[in-house]
């Protein structure tokens, strides 16, 4: 999996922003699926830019509790709970919950 720094992720949420690019375009340019183009943009635009300086957290069994049950309890969409709590990835989560279901 390639590591982009945030120098190119922030050069590609101003592309979406400012030039009206999107995911197929940006897709090719920078060799990032559509689906995480457009989970990048939704994070910043939700978190500001200042998300992408945030180190690698590390999550209490609490807090992965608390999202695996507005997932699957409170029936809120995977995508949309991982932007509220600003993690990197969706898949994240999904790891949580596959965890958790086994």
């Amino acid at each position: 999996m390639t590591k982009y720094t945030k120098e190119i992720k922030l050069a590609i949420y101003h592309e979406w922003v400012n030039d009206y690019r999107r995911g197929t375009y940006l897709s090719r340019k920078y060799g990032m699926g559509r689906g995480g183009i457009q989970y990048l943009v939704g994070l910043i635009q939700k978190h500001g830019e200042d998300i992408l300086d945030r180190p690698q957290q590390k999550y209490t069994a609490d807090f992965k509790l608390a999202a695996i049950d507005r997932v699957l309890l409170g029936g809120e969409a995977l995508r949309q709970v991982s932007l509220d709590l600003g993690l990197a990835k969706t898949v994240r989560l999904f790891i949580e919950i596959i965890k958790f279901v086994l």
